[in-house]
């Protein structure tokens, strides 16, 4: 029997026992990773929403060392569901998907952010994504999808554009009525003598600069934003870029995409189409990763996911980010650090309560959705789920199929509580 064959067989053995303890989401064949570096040694790979210290884990929930004589490794793959569209309408939306103030095309929600005076939840993006290239007022509409992807005012309304930080054009279409008489009594004098040159008025500000195209907007309801990330999961803070980082995205348009940063401190010239042109100091460049409608995301490390920077502009060789700290800093927002231990495992439960809670309170006997601790053979246990409130409990098998609670979502085991009637006292 092959190596290959014994481990497959040690995994088979155990998958059972292994699938059963809390936050493991997969078990499978793979080399094991030691300090980061991945070896040549065969062991059961176990897939685990989150990494957590030994110390944060009850005793259930610790993954043995080895298996039937075979190693084990414990690798973070996040919360496992069945992949969408970034273009489909999503409740609660996540990072990556569409989004784009009602008078432009679409572009990318970056994530959600806090305001640092209030803690108030917001939704991250460009300028040019929902404050249509200055030409908005805070108020305005931001649609999910955005309306290239059949976003209608209303029924796709998401939030409501809150602030954001003026485009400083080198170049854009003249308003002043002085220059535009002038061009065209000239042009008309150059028409009539059959003159080969026209004069052409624009604004020039040739030293304008620009450190970042951002914008924030809040949500009409809280729930209809996740805190995570599409295919990438919950962002980790803030961190630096470095030269020769690994990095990653989410993206309206190509998705989950992988890069590296090429270059740092970049002084970029930015076409906005229509005469428009800016100028940006400070830029981070990357490989390719992008294309339009990515406008917005989120770039994030790859190992630690960490939020680096803000995706605004790209080509065929390269994509263009501003530095995430800038773009914090002059938005007065904050990108918070993930919970560890049992509050991560809070935060995931509170994502999918958001995702899920409208499809179980539509249920007949639900009166309430929360997340509590789970309650196992009529003892409290120390693992978190979704508790979802009935007025009566009713065996499974007198149910019809739509009103079946699932045992658990993406993940998260779900516990169903009798409360009765709920009344005003």
């Amino acid at each position: 029997m092959s190596e290959f064959d014994l481990v497959r067989q040690a995994k088979t053995f155990h998958k059972a026992a292994l699938l059963n303890r809390p936050n493991v989401v997969g078990v499978g064949v793979g080399y094991k990773t030691t300090g980061k570096q991945e070896t040549s040694d065969l062991c059961v790979v176990v897939m685990v929403r989150q990494k957590m210290p030994l110390v944060d884990l009850p005793e259930e929930a610790i993954v043995p060392q080895e298996v039937a004589g075979v190693r084990t490794d414990v690798i973070q793959v996040g919360f496992i569901r069945a992949l969408e569209t970034p273009t489909d309408r999503w409740r609660p939306a996540p990072g990556g998907v569409s989004l784009g103030h009602y008078q432009i095309t679409a572009g990318t929600l970056g994530g959600v952010v806090y305001d640092r005076m209030t803690g108030e939840r917001l939704i991250l993006s460009n300028n040019h994504v929902m404050a249509n290239s200055n030409n908005a007022r805070p108020g305005d509409p931001i649609l999910q999808p955005g309306p290239a992807d059949g976003g209608e005012l209303g029924p796709d309304t998401i939030a409501l554009l809150d602030r954001f930080i003026p485009i400083r054009y080198n170049s854009e279409p003249p308003t002043c009525t002085v220059a535009k008489t002038y061009a065209w009594v000239g042009n008309s004098f150059a028409h009539i003598l059959r003159a080969e040159h026209r004069l052409q008025v624009v604004q020039s500000r040739a030293t304008a600069t620009n450190l970042v195209d951002a914008a924030v907007a809040r949500p009409i309801d809280p729930d209809y934003i996740r805190d995570d990330n599409l295919e990438i999961g919950q962002i980790d803070g803030v961190v630096e870029a470095t030269l020769e980082m690994g990095v990653c995205k989410s993206g309206r348009t190509t998705a989950f995409t992988t890069g590296t940063i090429r270059v740092l401190d970049a002084t970029m010239t930015v076409n906005y189409g229509l005469e428009r042109v800016a100028t940006f100091e400070n830029q981070i460049v990357s490989t390719p990763m992008s294309q339009g409608g990515d406008s917005g995301s989120l770039l994030v490390t790859s190992d630690t996911h960490q939020a680096v920077g803000l995706l605004f502009a790209g080509s065929s060789q390269a994509t263009i980010f501003n530095p995430i700290q800038a773009v914090l800093d002059q938005l007065r927002l904050e990108i918070r650090r993930q919970a560890s231990g049992k509050q991560a495992l809070v935060s995931q439960a509170q994502i999918v309560r958001q995702k899920y809670q409208a499809m179980l309170m539509s249920k007949a006997n639900v009166v309430g959705v929360g997340i509590g601790l789970r309650h196992t053979g009529g003892k409290r246990t120390d693992d978190f789920g979704l508790v979802v409130m009935v007025r009566h409990k009713v065996p499974e098998i007198l149910l019809e199929p739509e009103e079946v609670i699932p045992t658990e979502l993406d993940g998260i085991p779900v516990d169903v509580k009798e409360v009765g009637e709920l009344s005003p006292f």
